[in-house]
């Protein structure tokens, strides 16, 4: 007996095809919208009560909220099939930006934004690679079913 052509070929037997340009773009395109509305464009330092107190613009709650998004945007392409895209797209941009928003920013002391913008990508690249790997491990348990 002879069975019909698997319709599914390239999508895995769970069915789902792999992420296109437009769905990458969307995810890296909402990650870039989440880190405007977080951080800002300015990144000086922003007087803090006293002459000489100053604070950082960004509270932890801000780099959560990027990072969050950052995670969910790399994991969702990995389950949707483009686990090494994934860090690379959501990152990049999110790394580039940071560091030009970095090195832009007035600040008082020492400007160390080559130390900041090496944690950033560190950290970040990291969050994306672990979300990226569950993400890909979902797929890959998900075709088994």
């Amino acid at each position: 007996m002879t069975t019909a052509p698997n319709r599914t070929a390239g999508r895995g037997t769970s069915g789902r095809g792999t992420a296109g340009p437009v769905e990458v773009a969307l995810v890296v395109a909402a990650a870039l919208g989440v880190w405007l509305l977080v951080m800002g464009w300015n990144w000086s330092a922003v007087p803090a009560g006293g002459p000489n107190d100053y604070r950082d613009p960004h509270s932890g709650l801000d780099w959560t909220l990027v990072y969050v998004t950052a995670m969910a945007g790399a994991g969702w392409l990995a389950l949707r099939g483009r686990a090494v895209l994934a860090v690379v797209a959501v990152v990049l941009p999110l790394v580039v930006l940071s560091g030009w928003r970095m090195a832009a920013a007035e600040v008082i002391g020492a400007n160390l934004w080559p130390i900041g913008l090496a944690v950033l990508v560190v950290t970040l690249g990291i969050a994306c690679t672990g979300a990226a790997l569950v993400g890909a491990w979902s797929r890959r348990r998900l075709s088994q079913r």
